[in-house]
């Protein structure tokens, strides 16, 4: 296996890990500050 698959590897694992420790962290659900600016233009 070449060096540059065993990082791209190694890189993917590390985000998988940062993605559920996110999860269990934040949950899954959009934070409140986002829903909060959310602002959306409806010009009809």
């Amino acid at each position: 296996m070449s060096i540059l698959k065993r990082i791209k590897e190694s890189f993917n694992r590390f985000l998988e890990r940062s993605a559920k420790a996110n999860k269990e962290s934040y949950g899954s659900g959009v934070p409140d500050c986002c829903k909060m600016n959310n602002q959306v233009s409806r010009s009809k």
